[in-house]
């Protein structure tokens, strides 16, 4: 049995795995951050909220699911190498937006994008239910931890001009995310095929 702290630890891993790589909400959470840092941490929320209600669903899903849920773990590898390679691919160009409006409405643009990405929820039906039933309810919340830290920090970053410091930056960013959540991948395929066995 796993220790509680490191459960908490290994969820705070896969969180920032997950959040730090540059993405299309990423991309929307520095647009709006050239706005102001309330207005960026406002769009991460959004998109956190939209996980939060994905993983809910997920979780009532998984117990109707029962042994059967087992055989989405090799879907959530394919989700997960998916992921792994799109950031090794992608690139980052936040959009520079100017003007005033009220931080609820850039929350609002987070969730609703996040809400409506085929992509999130089908990873929260594949790779986060594999997450959830492996790992354990700790590091669930260490996985929502590390986003919130992220939602906040990034804003301040790209607000004061400090988007990665350089391509090299963004490189290896890029690199360690990519390889981290391919890790990911191999393991929960590792349990399904052991599972099956």
């Amino acid at each position: 049995m796993l220790s509680p702290l490191y459960d908490l630890l290994l969820g705070m891993a896969f969180g920032f795995l997950l959040a730090v790589p540059p993405g299309p909400m990423n991309a929307l959470i520095a647009a709006e951050s050239t706005r102001s840092p309330l207005h960026g941490t406002s769009t991460g929320l959004g998109a956190m909220s939209a996980d939060a209600i994905f993983m809910v669903l997920t979780y009532y899903f998984s117990r109707i699911l029962g042994y059967y849920a087992h055989y989405l773990y090799i879907v959530g590898f394919f989700v997960m190498a998916y992921l792994a390679v799109s950031i090794l691919r992608s690139t980052f160009s936040p959009r520079r937006v100017v003007g005033d409006r009220s931080p609820l409405l850039s929350y609002f643009m987070g969730i609703s994008m996040g809400l409506s990405n085929p992509y999130q929820v089908f990873w929260w039906l594949t790779a986060g239910l594999s997450f959830m039933n492996i790992f354990g309810i700790l590091s669930v919340v260490g996985l929502f931890l590390a986003i919130l830290i992220w939602v906040v920090v990034f804003p301040l970053a790209v607000h004061f001009g400090k988007v990665y410091g350089g391509s090299r930056v963004d490189f290896v960013i890029k690199l360690i995310s990519a390889l981290g959540i391919l890790a990911f991948a191999v393991y929960i395929l590792t349990r399904a095929l052991t599972f099956f066995m």
